[in-house]
C-alpha cells in the first residue's frame, strides 16, 4: 500500500472521506496551514496521519476561505458575501471605516506586517491571528510610508492635516520650507525624525511630543537600507552621510572615508581589517550597531558564491564573504581549509557536506543556515516509488 505526502501551502482536509484515508499506509501533510473541523480530525486520528504544519484552524463547511497574496488595503466595502475566513499574505492596511465588515468575518489570520486605526485595534485583536508587526495609529491621520521623506514636493501638496509614520520622517532636502509647513497646519505624530540642522528650528513644533528628533548636519546623505560602497560611490554622498541599514565598505574606501566629516550608521559596520583606524579619522561617528573587521580578502553581494580549493589557493591571506545569499563549500575542501581560510558573516544558507558543518559553524557569524550539500537540488518528484507526492499552493483533501 502507497504512502501519500502532501506538501501545501494551505491543505483543506475538513471533507476528507474515509475511504481516502484507507487508500493509504501512512499521510504526510507539510505546509503552513492546515484546515480542519472537529469530524475530520476524529477521523484522521483513527488513522495514520501526520501533521507538520505551522497552524490549524477549525471552519465549518459553510465557511469559505478566502485567500490575498501582497499588499492591501481593507475598507468599509470589503464586506463578506455569506460566511467567511480571510487569509492575508502581505501588509495590510486597515481604514477608519472598516469596523463593521471586520466584524462580520469568521476570522483571519494575516501573515505580515498590519496598519489599524488605534480604535479598531480591539476589534482586529478579536477576529486575527497575526504573524507579523502591528501598527496603530490616530484616526484621521494620513499614514506615509514606514521611512518617509519630507521633500519641497511634499510641501507643495500638503494639507492642515496630521501625518503619521511608523518608524521616521527624514528631513533633510535644502528646499523645503518648516515654516511654510507650519503656517498650513500640518503637524506630524512618528516614533523619531531625522532633521537637518537648518530645519530643526522649524520643524521641531510640529512634531509629537514624543517624537525622538536627530539632528544632522547640512547637506547629509540618508540611506534607508543597506549600503555597499567603493570609493568612488562613498564619494557621491558627500561629506556627511547616515545609513539606515548595515554599511559594508570596500578596500579601496580608506582614503574616502577621510573625506567625511559625519557617519551615521544605525545597522553593522563591516569593513577590511586594514582599515582598522579609518573609522577613527572621522571627526564624528554614531555607530548604532557593531564593526566587523573583515580578514583577508572581502568579496560583497555575491548572489550565489561556490568556494573551492582552487579559490581559497588564490587568497593565501584568506578570504571572507559577506552578505552572500547562497554559499555552496565543494567536496575538496577541508575543515582545516575551511578553518585556516575562510570567513562568513550574514551568509544566508551555506551548503557543505557534513565533514565541514563543524567548522563552518566556527567561522561563519551574523544570520546563517548550514545545509547539507545534497539539499541544494531538489529530489525528483516520485523517487520513492512507494509514496504518492503532491505539491501545491492550495490542496483539498
Amino acid at each position: 500500500m502507497k504512502k501519500l505526502s502532501i506538501n501545501a501551502a494551505i491543505c483543506d482536509a475538513r471533507r476528507v472521506q474515509e475511504e481516502t484515508l484507507d487508500n493509504f499506509e501512512a499521510i504526510d501533510i507539510n505546509g503552513a496551514l492546515i484546515i480542519t473541523s472537529p469530524s475530520a480530525r476524529a477521523m484522521m486520528a483513527r488513522h495514520n496521519v501526520r501533521i507538520n504544519c505551522s497552524k490549524s484552524i477549525d471552519l465549518d463547511d459553510e465557511t469559505t476561505l478566502n485567500t490575498i497574496n501582497g499588499k492591501t488595503t481593507f475598507t468599509g466595502r470589503n464586506t463578506p458575501n455569506g460566511r467567511q475566513y480571510l487569509l492575508i499574505n502581505g501588509t495590510m492596511t486597515i481604514t477608519p471605516d472598516a469596523g463593521d465588515a471586520l466584524r462580520q468575518y469568521m476570522g483571519m489570520t494575516i501573515n505580515g506586517t498590519v496598519y489599524c486605526p488605534d480604535f479598531l485595534a480591539t476589534v482586529l485583536a478579536s477576529k486575527a491571528a497575526i504573524n507579523g508587526k502591528l501598527y496603530t495609529y490616530p484616526e484621521g491621520a494620513v499614514i506615509l510610508k514606514n521611512n518617509a521623506v519630507l521633500d519641497k514636493s511634499f510641501a507643495l501638496r500638503a494639507e492642515p492635516r496630521l501625518y503619521w509614520a511608523a518608524k521616521r520622517l527624514i528631513a533633510v532636502d535644502s528646499e523645503l520650507d518648516g515654516d511654510e509647513l507650519a503656517s498650513k497646519g500640518v503637524r506630524f505624530m512618528v516614533p523619531e525624525a531625522y532633521v537637518s540642522e537648518t530645519l530643526a528650528e522649524s520643524l521641531a513644533p510640529l512634531f509629537d511630543a514624543d517624537t525622538r528628533m536627530v539632528i544632522l548636519p547640512d547637506g547629509t546623505s540618508v540611506v534607508q537600507d543597506d549600503l555597499t560602497l567603493n570609493a568612488a560611490g562613498l564619494r557621491r554622498y558627500g561629506d556627511s552621510l547616515v545609513v539606515l541599514g548595515d554599511l559594508y565598505l570596500t578596500a579601496d574606501c580608506a582614503e574616502a572615508l577621510g573625506d567625511l566629516e559625519y557617519l551615521q550608521v544605525e545597522g553593522d559596520v563591516y569593513l577590511p581589517e586594514a582599515m582598522a583606524d579609518t573609522l577613527d579619522a572621522i571627526p564624528e561617528t554614531v555607530l548604532d550597531g557593531e564593526v566587523f573587521y573583515l580578514p583577508g580578502k572581502p568579496l560583497f553581494d555575491k548572489i550565489k558564491m561556490t568556494v573551492d580549493k582552487n579559490l581559497l589557493d588564490a587568497f593565501p591571506e584568506g578570504l571572507t564573504l559577506v552578505a552572500c545569499p547562497k554559499v555552496t563549500l565543494t567536496g575538496d575542501l577541508t575543515p582545516a581549509d575551511v578553518l585556516e581560510h575562510l570567513s562568513l558573516f550574514n551568509c544566508g544558507a551555506i551548503f557543505c557536506k557534513s565533514e565541514l558543518q563543524s567548522a563552518v559553524e566556527a567561522v561563519a557569524n551574523g544570520s546563517f543556515q548550514v545545509l547539507p550539500i545534497d539539499e541544494e537540488e531538489d529530489d525528483e518528484e516520485g523517487s520513492d516509488p512507494n509514496t504518492m507526492s503532491i505539491n501545491a499552493a492550495m490542496y483539498t483533501l
